[in-house]
C-alpha cells in the first residue's frame, strides 16, 4: 500500500507540476523558504513546483519603471475578489510538446476551480482549506491540507491570499522591460514585458517572461524556462473580473471508489 500511494503521488506530481507553478504564485504562495523545501522534499520536488519567486531595482524606463508595473501588478491581484478564465498549457522539451487546457474559476479566500478540457475530466478544486487533485484517468484524488503548520514554528504554510505570493515572486528575482519599447502592441492588446531572471539559482525556472495587460494589469501570459531546456507557457484568455461566483462552485464530491492520496504536495 505504500509503495502504491509513493507511486500515485509521483504521477501526481509529474502530471501537473507545470501547471500548479501558476496555481502556488498566485493563489497559495508558500511560507517555506527555498532551503526548508530542499531540505523537506528533495530538489526534484523544489524544482518542479516551486521555481524560485520574484523586487528588483527601481530602473527608470519612460513614464514607467519595471517597479511600477510589479506595485500595479501586486495591488491588482491583491484586490482581486473573484476571478474567471480560460487556460491553456503548454511545455516543451526539445521535440515534446504538451498541452492542457480547460477553465477556471477563482474567488477569495483561497477559492478556487480549474476544470480541464484536456486532459478532459481533471480537476483542481479548493474551498481554501484544503485542495483537491483529481486525476480521471487514473480515478485518483489528492487531497492538500492548506490548514498545515511548520513544526518548528507554528506558522501556516500555505498563505491564503495572491498578493503575497507576487510580492514573493518579484523579490526573489531580478527583473526589467525586455526592451526599450513598453508598453507593446501584441496581436490586439498592449502589454508590459518584464523579464525575470533568478537572483540565487536554486533550481527551478531561471528565466521567467510575463506579458501583463496595460489595461488592466493582469498577468495574461507566462513563459518560464529552466537549467534544463524546459520551457512552460501559461496564458489566460476571457477573463472576467470581481463576479459573482455560487460557494458552491468550489466543492468537491469524490468520485466512487476513487483512490485518496493524503497531501501528495505538502506534509507538516
Amino acid at each position: 500500500m505504500n509503495i502504491f500511494i509513493s507511486k500515485m503521488k509521483h504521477i501526481m506530481i509529474k502530471r501537473k507540476s507545470r501547471f500548479l507553478v501558476i496555481l502556488f504564485i498566485f493563489f497559495f504562495p508558500l511560507n517555506l523558504s527555498i532551503r526548508e523545501k530542499v531540505d523537506k522534499f528533495g530538489p526534484d520536488i523544489v524544482n518542479n513546483y516551486f521555481p524560485g519567486k520574484i523586487f528588483a531595482e527601481e530602473a527608470e524606463h519612460g513614464w514607467n519603471s519595471p517597479a511600477m508595473i510589479a506595485r500595479k501588478v501586486i495591488e491588482k491581484f491583491d484586490k482581486l475578489e473573484s476571478y474567471k478564465a480560460q487556460f491553456y498549457i503548454e511545455t516543451k522539451v526539445g521535440k515534446k510538446i504538451k498541452k492542457m487546457s480547460g477553465t477556471c474559476l477563482y474567488k477569495k479566500v483561497g477559492k478556487m476551480r480549474f476544470d480541464f478540457s484536456s486532459p478532459y475530466g481533471d480537476k483542481i478544486i479548493s474551498d481554501g482549506k484544503t485542495l483537491w487533485i483529481y486525476i480521471k484517468k487514473l480515478n485518483a484524488v489528492g487531497r492538500q491540507s492548506l490548514t498545515l503548520e511548520k513544526k518548528r514554528d507554528n506558522r501556516p504554510i500555505f498563505t491564503e491570499f495572491s498578493g503575497p505570493g507576487l510580492t514573493r515572486l518579484f523579490r526573489k528575482y531580478h527583473y526589467r522591460f525586455d526592451n526599450i519599447q513598453q508598453p507593446r502592441i501584441i496581436g490586439k492588446e498592449k502589454f508590459f514585458i518584464l523579464d525575470l531572471k533568478q537572483k540565487v539559482k536554486i533550481g527551478g525556472f531561471a528565466k521567467i517572461k510575463l506579458f501583463i495587460a496595460q489595461n488592466s494589469y493582469l498577468i495574461k501570459k507566462a513563459v518560464a524556462v529552466n537549467d534544463f531546456g524546459l520551457t512552460s507557457t501559461i496564458s489566460f484568455k476571457n477573463i472576467r473580473t470581481n463576479i459573482n461566483i455560487q460557494d458552491g462552485k468550489f466543492r468537491f464530491n469524490i468520485p466512487g471508489n476513487a483512490k485518496i492520496v493524503q497531501n501528495p504536495l505538502v506534509n507538516e
